[in-house]
């Protein structure tokens, strides 16, 4: 193929074909300040996104991804040299753009050069931008108390329990639920580390990620970017999570509700969901079993919301030789942002149903008897 025919089979976009940062639709959304507008580009509304840019852009202007590689995965501090002299040409994307990116990367699905039209940025350098602000956001999360999964002390797990009793009066000590979730994976020519990605029961490749939801939504415990030949039971023994839930159990009796792919046998702390009744004991039995079914649910809402809210994650995950730094990246940044995501904007099925008085909808779901 001659170099005309490799030419028109580039999917690059010009520099002279796109529009300046500054003048881009980005620019023109942003400047708006408009809840939809924000919530269906970035999954954040004005206010949220503002907190976001607030702890993201210091971290953005101290630091620069030119170095080593120049392909955003390394930076370094920015160094300020004396008016007199001059150091290259200044930046021309800012803060809220780069966050922008990130945001709205996590939000589009497909090719990247989409994100190009709406940034005016170059292929290249929205490669650059968009690893670095990943590094950045993450960096900054750090900080956040709200956005860590972490396990919650025994005053929050008390807490939880009582909300779950409240619906479900015959699960005593509940407080959260478990899942595994399956992010689709390409496939390699190598055919070892491509049967490490192979689940037969899917019939497919997949990344494996265990979950685990507090009552009130929250991701309070993840394990993430394991093959998907991995079973979730077997990642709870790799993540520890049922010994640290042991822990929990024989502190303060907390319990989680799992279903059928977890080894509840023997294990105090797990109650399992059951379609049937064959294997009941007695009638309160029937009714946990039935109960915790119900409950379980919650582990599926909690899977929807993430994948809803950051669709992204429906994508195919890219192999990498090294063992996918990339690839963790960005499934600890979408945990946080979840997390994070919850407190700050609501729009969680879980939170809506079980503690609708903590979301922020809360005025839009309840009315008194003095509403006409």
């Amino acid at each position: 193929m001659n170099a005309e025919g490799r030419r028109r089979r580039e999917r690059k976009l010009s520099r002279d074909s796109l529009l300046s940062p500054k003048k881009s639709p980005w620019q023109k959304l942003y400047s708006a300040k408009n809840d939809q507008a924000y919530l269906t580009v970035t999954g954040f509304d004005v206010e949220a996104f503002h907190t976001l840019l607030g702890f993201f852009a210091p971290l953005f202007y101290r630091n620069t991804p030119w170095t080593g590689n120049q392909d955003g995965t390394t930076y370094k501090p920015l160094i300020r040299l004396p008016q007199h002299k001059k150091g290259g040409r200044k930046r021309i994307i800012c803060a809220h753009a780069c966050l922008g990116l990130v945001l709205s990367w996590y939000r589009f699905r497909g090719a990247e050069y989409t994100l190009q039209g709406w940034f005016g940025f170059t292929g290249s350098h929205a490669n650059v931008w968009l690893r670095f602000g990943r590094r950045m956001l993450f960096k900054a999360l750090l900080e956040q108390p709200l956005a860590l999964p972490e396990w919650p002390d025994e005053r929050e797990v008390e807490k939880l329990k009582a909300i779950v009793v409240e619906r479900h009066n015959a699960l005593r000590g509940v407080f959260c639920y478990m899942d595994g979730l399956k992010v689709f994976f390409e496939s390699c020519k190598d055919l070892d580390k491509q049967s490490m990605f192979y689940n037969g029961w899917q019939h497919g490749h997949f990344v494996n990620n265990l979950l685990v939801f507090g009552a009130d939504g929250r991701i309070i415990k993840c394990v993430l970017n394991v093959p998907g030949s991995v079973h979730d039971s077997t990642m709870c023994v790799w993540g520890q999570v049922y010994s640290e839930m042991n822990e929990i159990y024989h502190r303060n009796g907390g319990k989680c509700v799992v279903d059928s792919a977890f080894n509840a046998h023997k294990a105090k702390y797990l109650i399992k969901s059951a379609q049937t009744v064959n294997k009941a004991k007695d009638e309160r039995e029937i009714v946990v079993n039935s109960q915790a079914t119900s409950a379980r649910q919650c582990a599926e809402w909690g899977m929807r919301a993430i994948q809803s809210a950051f669709p992204r994650l429906k994508d195919k995950m890219k192999y990498q030789e090294d063992g996918g730094p990339e690839r963790r990246m960005l499934l600890k940044l979408a945990v946080m942002l979840y997390n994070y995501r919850l407190e700050l904007v609501g729009l969680n099925q879980i939170r809506n149903t079980y503690v609708p008085q903590w979301s922020k909808d809360a005025d839009y779901m309840m009315c008194s008897f003095d509403d006409e």
